[in-house]
């Protein structure tokens, strides 16, 4: 009796309403020139739905093939396919197909490929051929016969495979010339804003924060998006998938384990508590030793793993998938033996070295004295090795479940809020640990003797970032050497002090732009430079800090070893808050030395030392911001093209290094825009620095649009928050700041007495001594003699003809000499240009 060919077999599946376009998958498609397109995931990935959509798009022919497990005889298979293929062809060659396919005796297997490629290749059209689920065939003659049909398959013919498993054919050779095309599981996962406009063709309405909490659970899951119940995801807690609708695990239950052998089902119940699979872990936890062989059998199947490293074969599986089993495992077995089970795979983890994932497994099973001890031996690797939120998050589960805390545990946790900037916690933290003490005097007890070091050394710590208090923070490091301390793991830990700050004295640390008077200062750090403390971060930083003040307050003779010692410091801790700011501060000391090169040099050598984007940025900001002082507008502008600006970046520092160029262009409106914003943020933060910078540059900006008055109220403002910290460098680095320090003075010269007393006239007159002696190459002194001839006679008023006439040149010349000059000076036209003839 003939087969019956089911029509459903070999259709193209209908599209509903609710499928959004993949463009970026279906561009992949329409881009590729591979002749073989594999599309490999587990089950409700989308790949079907993915598939048939593009070829609704397409105005091609396609012969659509699903395969069932019927299919795996090769004459019921080839039948079926040679059946598709035919609908696509031209009639004459549908019925030679045809005419083959039913002929009696059954023709070979070779027979009926060869022929069908020969039918393809007379076809005149493109010809698609789609194979879904591809993962129901094992049987090698069939696997055979398709490489011979993907190896001779003619130049307008495609062939499509969507598998849920590892395919069983030659795909190597065909990667080598190009010929094969593979989306995977990476490839198909939804991107945050395709899930987005997937719910809301659903008519869903998620807030950004709910959609991030379904997207994190479902990891972009098609099908995990489809079956989540969104309503519940409004009080996600730690977890996710319990508040989630079961719908999602009856699916995974059904078309993924319980079609697995009970043997496997029960190797993926036990490894469900790892967060990640290795083979050792794995044979411990269910007493075999074949792990690896079950591992990279599961890889084969698709069966919702993933390697998270390929060389040393380690897995995790999908979030949805793994808290399904962890839900099953409930089920079937009772608390003790679920216990018994996390305690084995967390002592495995632990004796394989593997201490961040034994901690979180311990915690999660409830083992909570192991997951104590563990941190509390390696609490200085953690942190050093910038595990800071997984040690806040730790202490916290065992804060939160009510156990007892060591108290060197709780001081390490308040360090790593004070070093995440979290201060009020930390000191919350600090006074709880005072009031333990008045109750059971745990500080006066030996076996807590480190515990009271760390104590006192995250408290100095905490008074000096919260409130730049150093004298403060300098009585309890007098305390901890009076001690005579027994060792603190607070000393092993590297701190960095400055996150974000081009400069040292803009972070807490510095008093936010306060200058400490020298001896203020150096009766904190001097404790720091001798002893114990010498090989501190914190020592490094006190070298900064120093370079940074003697260099503001143009005072040069030490700043050269202190900067040195600074720099060593940030290369010794790979520091880059404080390589960064040196670096630039040494570039600062070069530029007044007019020594641009070596400047620019020293910035380029920085920059091979950081990686982070911020701290490119910053050293960005200073290449530009010497390029103006240096007269050098196009290499500016190049310059700052390069600085990658996002809706996160808060830079004062790039906006007045960007101001400076809008002043130097002409753009006087937009400068001081700008120059206002970062006036009121840094009033907001208390940044004094920013503030005296940013003030003096908005007087700048008021002279030039020729507001003589409000520029001159704008500079006395300046110099009133300036002259308590004797703020130098940061006038005398402004260029044109003589004339405006030289109207200043004249002005009060002649005001009456007590209208302008909140300065200091001699703060003034000590200003504008020092920028005589160091006063700026003028712009225009940066002109060849013919270009400075030419620009004299433009600034006359001369017109092209008439400088030419002068100088006996063609007009033509003329108009090049003026490009170089406009050029040079950063201008566009005469009209800038002018704006720049000095008074």
């Amino acid at each position: 009796m003939p087969n019956i060919l089911l029509a459903s077999k070999t259709t193209v599946p209908k599209m509903n309403e609710q499928i959004i376009a993949r463009n970026r998958l279906t561009a992949i498609f329409q881009q590729t020139a591979a002749k073989l397109i594999v599309v490999q995931a587990p089950a409700g990935y989308g790949k079907t739905t993915l598939l048939s959509s593009w070829f609704h798009q397409l105005d091609k022919k396609v012969a659509w093939y699903t395969v069932d497990q019927t299919d795996n005889d090769p004459i019921r298979y080839w039948k079926y396919l040679i059946h598709s293929t035919g609908h696509s062809l031209q009639p004459e060659a549908a019925a030679r197909i045809n005419a083959i396919l039913h002929a009696q005796p059954q023709l070979p297997l070779e027979y009926l490929v060869d022929a069908l490629l020969n039918e393809i290749s007379l076809s005149t059209e493109q010809i698609h051929i789609m194979i879904d689920d591809y993962h129901h065939i094992y049987n090698a003659a069939i696997h055979q016969m398709m490489t011979r049909l993907i190896d001779f398959l003619p130049e307008q013919c495609f062939i499509y495979v969507a598998s849920r498993s590892t395919i069983s054919l030659p795909f190597a050779k065909w990667r080598l010339n190009h010929y094969l095309l593979e989306i995977g599981v990476e490839d198909l996962l939804f991107t945050y804003e395709e899930a987005r406009e997937f719910y809301k063709k659903v008519n869903i309405q998620l807030d950004a924060k709910e959609l991030q909490k379904v997207f994190n659970v479902t990891e972009g899951w098609a099908t995990g998006l489809q079956l989540t119940n969104l309503a519940r995801f409004q009080n996600v807690g730690d977890e996710p998938f319990r508040e989630s609708n079961s719908n999602a695990a009856q699916y995974l239950m059904k078309e993924v384990v319980t079609k697995l052998a009970p043997s496997l089902q029960t190797f993926l119940l036990y490894t469900s508590l790892l967060e990640q699979l290795t083979p050792e872990t794995c044979n411990v936890l269910t007493n075999q030793t074949n792990a690896q062989q079950v591992l990279l059998e599961l890889e084969k199947q698709g069966l919702f793993i993933s390697r998270v490293e390929t060389e040393d074969q380690v897995y995790r599986y999908h979030n949805l998938l793994r808290e399904t089993l962890r839900q099953e495992l409930n089920h079937r077995f009772s608390q003790n033996d679920i216990l018994d089970l996390y305690k084995k795979a967390a002592v495995a983890l632990y004796h394989n070295r593997n201490f961040l994932s034994a901690i979180e497994l311990a915690l999660s099973g409830g083992l909570f004295t192991y997951a104590e001890q563990w941190i509390h031996e390696h609490i200085v690797m953690f942190l050093s090795c910038g595990h800071s939120t997984s040690y806040i998050n730790w202490i916290n589960i065992l804060l939160t479940n009510g156990y007892e805390v060591h108290p060197e545990l709780m001081v390490m946790y308040a360090y790593t809020l004070a070093a995440l900037h979290n201060l009020d916690d930390a000191s919350h933290i600090l006074l709880e640990l005072e009031q333990k003490h008045e109750v059971n005097q745990w500080m006066d007890k030996a076996e807590y003797a480190s515990a009271v070091d760390d104590f006192l050394g995250v408290k100095a710590y905490i008074f000096v970032m919260k409130n730049g208090n150093l004298a403060k923070g300098a009585e309890y490091i007098r305390q901890r050497l009076e001690r005579k301390p027994v060792g603190s793991k607070w000393d092993a830990i590297f701190i960095q002090y400055n996150q974000k700050e081009h400069m040292l004295f803009r972070t807490n640390i510095g008093s936010k732009g306060k200058l400490l008077s020298d001896e203020q200062a150096m009766s904190f750090f001097a404790r720091f430079r001798t002893g114990e403390f010498k090989n501190l971060s914190m020592t490094g930083y006190s070298y900064g800090m120093r370079a940074e003040k003697l260099y503001e307050w143009n005072r040069f003779d030490e700043l050269p070893t202190e900067l040195e010692e600074a720099l060593r410091s940030g290369h010794q801790f790979r520091d880059a808050g404080l390589l960064v700011p040196m670096y630039i501060l040494k570039s600062k000391v070069a530029a007044l030395e007019n020594q641009y090169i070596v400047a620019q040099a020293l910035l380029d050598h920085a920059m091979e030392n950081v990686s982070e984007r911020h701290w490119m940025n910053a050293i960005r900001v200073m290449k530009v911001l010497l390029f103006l002082r240096d007269h050098n507008i196009v290499q500016a502008e190049q310059e700052l093209a390069k600085i990658k600006v996002n809706a996160d970046m808060d830079s004062p520092f790039y906006s007045l290094v960007k101001a400076r160029y809008l002043l130097i262009k002409g753009h006087l409106q937009e400068a001081q825009q700008l120059i206002i914003q970062v006036q009121l943020q840094a009033e907001q933060q208390e940044q004094l620095s920013t503030r005296i910078e940013a003030t003096i540059l908005l007087a700048i900006c008021l002279a030039e649009l020729g507001q003589t008055d409000e520029a001159l109220l704008a500079f006395h403002q300046a110099l009133k928050f300036a002259e308590p910290y004797n703020y130098t460098r940061t006038f005398l680095d402004e260029c044109n700041i003589c004339s405006l320090l030289e109207n200043y003075v004249d002005v009060r010269q002649k005001a009456s007495k007590g209208e302008w007393d909140e300065v200091s006239i001699n703060y003034a007159y000590q200003l504008l001594e020092c920028a005589h002696e160091h006063k700026q190459v003028p712009a225009l002194e940066i002109l060849t003699a013919r270009e400075q001839e030419i620009f004299s006679l433009l600034t006359a008023g001369a017109s092209n003809k008439e400088i030419a006439e002068q100088l006996f040149l063609s007009e033509g010349t003329i108009r090049v000499y003026l490009s170089a000059i406009y050029s040079k000076l950063g201008v566009k036209n005469r009209a800038q240009a002018l704006l720049l003839k000095q008074p």
